[in-house]
Order: structure tokens, then C-alpha cells, then sequence
């Protein structure tokens, strides 16, 4: 299973940025969804990335170095994993609506929703 590295976090922080967000808990929560990570963790990570000098103006590879030179975030990101759900959407009428599947949860076509189980 996959673990949170510099890269990817790099990369998901980069896309929060110049998507025009600002880097904290909120855009942090948002871009780590699909990863076991909780509320507590994700604040340490908010944390750190303020103590290493993470900002909205530096670039992929500057906030990947900014990272990888903090031993206390690296140890942190190391133990996150992936959830292994994976999310399929498939096109599957000329209206568009998409099916979409994630993980054990929830089917939804259009704005109707059924649980797999159902």
C-alpha cells in the first residue's frame, strides 16, 4: 500500500496553492482525503510546514526540500497510508451521468444513491 511521501504531499500542496488556497488545516484536510489520517495529524503536519518555511510562494521541488529537510514531518508522513479505496467513474449515457464507486461505500448515478449492499 501506498505511504505519503515529500513528493506527494509536495504535489497536493502545490495543487491546493494554485488552486488559490492557503496552506493550512483546511486545504491540508481536503487534499489528504483517501489517506488514514486524522484531524490531530493533519494539524501536526499544518504545524510543521509553518516551522520549515512551507508557503503559497514557493514551488513543487522548493516545498518537497522544505519537507525532506524535517525529520519530525517525514516521520509523521511515513506512517500515513492510503485507504485503498479506489474511486472508478465511467461515462455511461449521452446525458452524463457518471457512475461513480468508492471503495465499500456508496454507488451514485445522477443524484441517486444506493448502497452497494442494497
Amino acid at each position: 500500500m501506498d505511504i505519503l511521501s515529500a513528493s506527494i504531499l509536495s504535489g497536493l500542496i502545490y495543487d491546493g496553492v494554485k488552486g488559490g488556497a492557503v496552506i493550512g488545516f483546511d486545504m491540508l484536510k481536503s487534499k489528504l482525503q483517501g489517506w488514514l489520517i486524522d484531524d490531530s495529524q493533519i494539524e501536526k503536519i499544518s504545524d510543521y510546514l509553518k516551522d520549515t518555511g512551507v508557503n503559497e510562494d514557493l514551488a513543487p521541488h522548493a516545498i518537497e526540500r522544505k519537507i525532506t529537510e524535517h525529520q519530525g514531518l517525514l516521520d509523521l508522513i511515513s506512517n500515513i497510508k492510503a485507504s485503498g479505496d479506489t474511486i472508478i467513474v465511467e461515462q455511461t449515457s449521452n446525458i452524463g451521468h457518471n457512475i461513480n464507486s468508492t471503495g465499500s461505500g456508496n454507488i451514485s448515478v445522477g443524484n441517486i444513491v444506493t448502497g452497494k449492499d442494497e
